[in-house]
């Protein structure tokens, strides 16, 4: 790794906690394969149960209006091609960068679509399309665009830019909550102290230089700190998360799991064989405008406690997933603390029905197991809730 990567990483991991600066790291990807600028953006249900492609974050050469603009016009003809994108490369973890040429039989008909249309009048004649987020495909859609002049993205610079893409999908995964208080226009004070869950900056020595209120508590209340000293992270919790263990080495133990950041989480129950339990993500960070400069052995550490009664928003959970009312109202009550047959009794079901009903939300949000779907419910939830 370069150090011009690795300062390039870094960079795309303090967006995870600054999504102010998303912008400029992501124009600088798109300048370094050579393209325009680069565009996020999600394919999510609205009230009426039709499909919407929305953006969700672009280069900084871009007006954020226009391109909105730009689909709401041509949101059919987006679908279509983002559907062709989504099934050519929704297999296995790695982040496949797929170029325009794929998505129809020649490069005449692929001028023939209005969308494409527009896009050339507007200078962009050639993209690359890619998905960062295979547990979800509605979520962090990536695409890159270049000119007639510059034109298509070479195998070189598409196998640099899908190793960069392996840190965007990791901190798009674990930034989306701060992103959507962000956008809310919270500072950063207020937003740790509003999570619904423990956000801590640690270091590789274990050290824990800042956390919020509901990292302390959950620290002490699972070990994860040390007994005797609560501003340091307890060797025996962390050799019950060994993928955290090792990520705590340094930059290279991160982004390793492509298009799924979660299985690079960890995963510790309360108690012996428990369903619920601390739900563990980590990630490097090296700086944020509002805290000091962290340096290069700086982590971001976000923590969630299954086992504690979370609120979360269903109707915006429903324009991610495909679940049914049924499966909603099940959801809500593992979210707030409910055991299996405490949900058939509230719910008057057989508890038969509610563990198959647990089950298939868990395959349906891309989840491991009951304490990762609670977070990625808690996760989309927190703009709408908090």
């Amino acid at each position: 790794m370069s150090m011009s990567d690795e300062a390039l990483i870094r960079r795309i991991y303090d967006c995870a906690l600054n999504p102010a600066d998303w912008a400029a790291v992501m124009q600088d990807i798109a300048q370094h394969s050579g393209a325009i600028g680069a565009i996020i953006f999600d394919v999510v249900l609205d009230r009426t149960g039709q499909e919407q492609v929305c953006l969700q974050t672009c280069s900084s050469v871009y007006d954020p209006a226009e391109i909105e603009g730009y689909l709401a016009r041509f949101n059919a003809e987006e679908l279509r091609d983002q559907g062709i994108f989504a099934r050519l490369s929704s297999q296995g973890e790695d982040v496949e960068l797929l170029r325009c040429d794929r998505l129809t039989d020649s490069r005449a008909a692929l001028e023939a679509q209005p969308n494409v249309q527009a896009m050339i009048a507007s200078g962009v004649y050639y993209r690359a399309g890619a998905l960062l987020c295979k547990d979800s495909l509605r979520m962090d859609r990536f695409a890159l665009q270049s000119s007639r002049r510059q034109g298509p993205l070479t195998e070189s610079a598409l196998s640099w830019a899908s190793v960069m893409l392996r840190h965007v999908a990791k901190a798009q995964s674990i930034g989306r909550a701060f992103r959507e208080l962000h956008l809310r226009g919270a500072m950063l004070e207020s937003v740790l102290g509003a999570l619904p869950f423990g956000v801590a900056v640690v270091t590789g020595g274990r050290d824990i230089l800042l956390r919020n209120p509901e990292f302390e508590r959950l620290a002490e209340a699972s070990g994860l700190a040390a007994p005797r000293d609560p501003t340091r992270l307890s060797p025996r919790a962390l050799s019950r998360l060994p993928d955290i263990q090792r990520q705590l080495t340094g930059i290279e133990a991160h982004g390793t799991r492509g298009t799924r950041p979660r299985l690079e989480a960890g995963f510790m129950p309360l108690t012996e064989g428990a369903a619920q339990g601390l739900f563990v993500e980590l990630s490097p960070l090296t700086r944020h405008p509002d805290l000091d400069r962290f340096g290069p052995s700086a982590y971001l550490m976000c923590a969630l406690d299954s086992s504690r009664a979370h609120s979360i928003d269903l109707e915006r959970l429903q324009r991610f997933f495909p679940l049914t009312a049924s499966e909603l109202a099940v959801l809500d009550l593992v979210a707030r603390g409910h055991t299996n047959p405490e949900i058939a009794d509230l719910r008057g079901r057989a508890l038969e029905t509610v563990n198959s009903q647990v089950k298939t939300i868990i395959r349906k949000t891309g989840s491991r197991n009951r304490t990762e779907m609670v977070r990625v419910a808690v996760g989309l939830s927190v703009g709408g809730v908090v």
